[in-house]
């Protein structure tokens, strides 16, 4: 749509950025979308084109598997299809990272029908910022549904301050990788620089090369999450500053481009920043640009829910790319949440042919947690991550839910669990949690987010049937209500608590809602079935 301004026609979303006049009415430019694209914590999003196929991957932080693996075929509904390490770190040459799984992206290699996928992770035998190394792995395109990605290890390696966010541009012949020298990690400058890579992603050839810095005064104190793509004679690059993570978050979004990608002359957008906070969401940035076949170009990018702060995490937003009346591509930066609340559900019955739902995550640094499937989930108990137990756990996608589950009450205390990090462990914060579990001796409702198990109340009565648990979150995230339900009987109130979520929110991450089973190895939690439902 186009409006006129003094004889000139310039595009709505421009004309709306000039006037400053967006209201909670407007509609997205590109009506068909719906955003959240990628609902709960999926920063750093990627997007890729494989025919009339899409797909998309994101940050999973300290959460195993190792970045997600989405597809669409229309950029609005999405499904999750795979994991690039769906095992964790058994799937990684050597087993090499240990943490800090950061800014998958993905790309499609035509000629050799391939899908690479750079990455971020800590080398568990590197210490600081230096062990911050990208690595690549690949799998044929027409396996990415169901097969594993075969890893290379680390290939972009910085000595001294470590690598993050990579990105490949392929242009005339040649293959280029892009990264962040992590400065800000070590009190040095932050860069995005360039080499060329060999065709297998392996090794990295010639010599690097400086693209651009944090120069500008709103850039604040450092450059990162650098995106390129082609149009007409340029090479653009859009490209996120300040602080990504926390409530305390100042992200924006540039744009830059040049003729010649070897020059190292880079012109920056005079009106940037082009994306920025705006009523609805906070701090967004850090994405990829994708051609449709009809050569229009979307950006998927991350932010926060403003009505969710950080509880959440940074989400997947989607829109669309436009030329303005300068010939700069700019993003309209008014896109409204109107996901429905019912595509935000989640039920398990645990009946998928002994396969565990794609959805559910563990700990990074711990192997998959032993399990098996008979009338049910049956979960391996344990008294690990600070004494919580066994957890699996997936993104919440809103703050006002419930969590609940049937569980078959034995020796160990089995339950439901609203997760975050433990307070006062360092960063990047182990695993704590809230929840309630039934057990033969009763109901107990707990927390360890201070580093030690805290029982809230329990309940002495035996426990020798199925037993239904339900937490109620409300108040946007501010209150928990812990219910009970036997079998022929209604919901039973039983504990009451208010909840300071930001007070425990993991730097980077969002809360995951699950099932927990505390005991002896040796003992199983029994689940016949798990509902995360969003109000």
């Amino acid at each position: 749509m186009l409006i006129c301004i003094a004889d000139q026609l310039v595009p709505l979303f421009l004309w709306v950025k000039k006037t400053q006049s967006v209201n909670s009415n407007t509609e997205d430019i590109a009506p068909l979308l719906v955003n959240p694209a990628l609902p709960g914590d999926n920063p750093d999003p990627s997007i890729i084109r494989v025919g009339k196929v899409y797909y998309a991957t994101s940050t999973t932080n300290e959460w195993a598997p190792y970045f997600t693996i989405y597809k669409s075929t229309d950029l609005k509904n999405w499904k999750l299809i795979n994991h690039v390490f769906p095992d964790g770190f058994k799937d990684m040459k050597n087993q090499w990272g240990e943490n800090n799984f950061w800014a998958s992206e993905l790309v499609y290699d035509q000629k050799q029908n391939r899908i690479y996928a750079y990455y971020t992770a800590h080398n568990r035998a590197t210490k600081g910022n230096p062990g911050l190394q990208c690595g690549t792995a690949w799998i044929d395109a027409d396996k990415i549904e169901n097969g594993k990605f075969t890893d290379n290890g680390p290939v972009i390696i910085e000595d001294e301050c470590g690598a993050i966010d990579a990105f490949e541009l392929q242009q005339n012949g040649k293959i280029y990788a892009f990264w962040k020298n992590d400065g800000n990690g070590c009190g040095k400058e932050s860069w995005i620089w360039k080499q060329e890579i060999n065709d297998s992603r392996t090794k990295l050839l010639g010599q690097k090369s400086k693209v651009f810095t944090n120069s500008q005064p709103w850039e604040t104190g450092l450059v990162e999450g650098a995106c390129f793509f082609t149009l007409g004679e340029y090479v653009y690059s859009l490209y996120s500053v300040g602080g990504c993570c926390d409530a305390k978050c100042n992200y924006k979004t540039g744009i830059a481009r040049t003729k010649d990608l070897n020059s190292g002359v880079w012109e920056k957008y005079s009106n940037n920043p082009i994306m920025v906070s705006n009523d609805k969401w906070n701090c967004p940035g850090h994405g990829t640009v994708v051609k449709t076949a009809e050569d229009r170009m979307f950006m998927l990018y991350h932010a926060f829910n403003k009505k969710y702060d950080v509880f959440v995490g940074r989400e997947g937003i989607i829109e669309e790319l436009m030329v303005g009346a300068d010939g700069w591509p700019v993003l309209h930066n008014a896109t409204l949440p109107n996901r429905p609340k019912a595509d935000l559900n989640f039920t398990d019955n645990f009946e998928q042919d002994q396969k565990l739902d794609l959805a559910w995550q563990w700990p990074s640094k711990s192997q998959r947690p032993p399990m098996f499937f008979d009338k049910g989930l049956k979960l391996a108990a344990s008294d690990e991550n600070h004494a919580l137990g066994t957890f699996l756990g997936q993104y919440i996608k809103s703050v006002n839910f419930s969590i609940s589950a049937e569980v078959n009450p034995g020796p160990a205390k089995t339950g439901i669990c609203l997760g975050g990090a433990i307070f006062k462990s360092k960063w990047p914060g182990e695993l704590g949690g809230i929840g309630i579990t039934a057990s033969k001796n009763g109901l107990t409702v707990f927390d360890n987010f201070e580093d030690t198990y805290r029982v809230h109340k329990t309940s002495t009565e035996s426990l020798t049937a199925p037993v239904q648990l339900k937490m109620l979150i409300s108040d946007d995230g501010k209150q928990i209500e812990f219910f009970y339900k036997k079998q022929g009987t209604e919901w039973l109130s039983f504990y009451r608590t208010d909840f300071l979520a930001a007070k425990y929110v993991p730097w980077g991450m969002g809360y995951r809602a699950g099932v927990v089973v505390k005991g002896n190895p040796s003992e199983t939690g029994n689940f016949s079935s798990f509902k995360l439902m969003n109000n």
